[in-house]
């Protein structure tokens, strides 16, 4: 692959998978020792780009996770970046638990029924 000023621009469009997997790549080249200072540099400076690349996915999907909070009947969606309400929901309860019969507690041994 051949190192242009313009690749840099071509990081910033590839997906974080994408990027990863190519950055773990250089990795591995790198770590083998089998390229030129020069090529190492030039694979170097576009790992950066990479790195830089996923670290920014990654901000992005944080600020689009959202955290469930319970507030009495409520669940409510909060945006983990800005901590605003996204969305509220009735909480469901016990209706997402399967139905059927309840499984039985086993009691604790007391000490006096152990046979030694």
């Amino acid at each position: 692959m051949t190192t242009t000023a313009t690749e840099p621009t071509a990081a910033a469009s590839l997906s974080f998978e994408d990027a990863l997997e190519e950055l773990e790549g250089i990795v591995s080249e790198l770590e083998r020792g089998e390229t030129s200072l020069e090529a190492s540099i030039e694979r170097f400076e576009r790992g950066m780009s990479l790195a830089k690349r996923c670290e920014e996915r990654l901000g992005e999907a944080e600020e689009k996770v959202a955290v469930l909070l319970k507030e009495g009947s409520r669940v409510v969606s909060v945006d983990m970046h800005t901590g605003e309400p996204l969305a509220q929901h009735e909480d469901p309860g016990d209706d997402m638990l399967p139905s059927g019969n309840p499984i039985p507690s086993t009691p604790v041994p007391d000490d006096d029924d152990i046979p030694f």
